[in-house]
């Protein structure tokens, strides 16, 4: 998933044509910008469901097809919307392209956890990374944009890291698969902060410089005799070639939501994604939580509690008139 981007140490801005939000939105732009919400936050929701479909396939594989098919789906929109030209302008600044190099790995990273955990009975725990992201957020907001917290969001931290140390003395193991998906996942979101780049032109970048490795890897599987593309059933090559679809459409339907919704609107429902992720771990592919595990949630689960509430509260206060003087 990307982040809307901002303007960062006096940078040309190439934005993905963003649109100025006026402080009265219109009510239908509003009830698309949700219907798009939900659509995106659905569709990563039931992520565990498509990639449990392709457990048989080694999960480096899965995100070599996914960046290489997502490649060819972002390299036709572009094409067919005349942007093109966009591109080379962020690859001739070194600063904004070494970013997006950086955010292309991350991003490939977090792909790479979330496939591995689904395909190996850990889709529970990846639902756990991503309840963590919005406390990460907040985090690193503090530490290098220099933003003040409020004492909600101190608690909402300090429960979400009770969490993760309940965890680790209860089962005795450390949540690996989560903090590789919520630190990942975070890391990504404050740099394409950062980088002056739309969030769909900058997907592309991040395409454009991970797929050489991908195609690469793809082509010696198939050479070695070892690849699931054209040497297995028309199904798992369909849902590979499927995965660009499942990859982009969701960040296209994010990113027009952004425009339209307040960003208090959008960290709320941000939650869909790992609330369904979780039921359908548990009653549809049928993994098993114990006590100990269930504990750990309910912290996370008050801790996204406070932080809603909190988030909430800033927004009423943000609308509130100013009372004339």
């Amino acid at each position: 998933m990307s982040q809307t981007t901002e303007m960062a140490d006096g940078l040309p801005s190439v934005s993905d044509r963003a649109i100025a939000v006026p402080s009265e939105k219109d009510p239908r732009d509003i009830r698309v910008g949700l219907l798009l919400a939900f659509g995106a936050y659905g569709s990563w929701g039931v992520f565990p469901i498509y990639f449990s479909l392709l457990a048989h396939v080694p999960a480096v594989e899965v995100v070599a097809h996914r960046v290489t098919w997502s490649l060819v789906l972002m390299a036709l929109w572009f094409l067919l919307r005349g942007r093109w030209r966009e591109v080379w302008p962020v690859i001739r600044q070194p600063r904004v392209f070494g970013l997006l190099i950086a955010t292309g790995v991350l991003v490939t990273s977090n792909w790479l956890t979330y496939v591995w955990a689904v395909g190996h009975g850990q889709a529970t725990e990846a639902s756990l990374g991503y309840f963590i992201v919005p406390m990460v957020n907040v985090a690193t907001g503090y530490l290098l944009l220099s933003e003040r917290l409020s004492r909600l969001q101190i608690v909402a931290i300090i429960l979400a890291v009770s969490a993760i140390v309940l965890q680790m003395i209860l089962l005795g193991t450390v949540p690996i698969v989560s903090l590789l998906l919520a630190l990942t996942f975070g890391a990504y979101g404050y740099l394409r902060k950062i980088v002056p780049v739309g969030p769909n032109l900058g997907l592309l970048v991040e395409l454009i410089v991970i797929a050489p490795l991908a195609l690469a890897y793809i082509i010696y599987l198939q050479a070695a005799g070892q690849g699931h593309f054209l040497l297995s059933d028309p199904m798992t090559m369909g849902l590979l070639i499927f995965s660009c679809v499942m990859t982009s459409l969701p960040l296209i339907w994010f990113s027009g939501a952004a425009r339209r919704l307040d960003m208090g609107t959008i960290g709320i429902m941000q939650y869909l994604n790992p609330s369904i992720q979780f039921v359908i771990a548990v009653f549809v592919l049928g993994e098993s939580i114990s006590m100990s595990k269930l504990a750990t949630f309910c912290l996370i689960w008050l801790s996204v509690a406070v932080y809603s509430y909190d988030a909430l509260s800033r927004a009423r206060r943000r609308k509130k008139p100013t009372p004339a003087l």
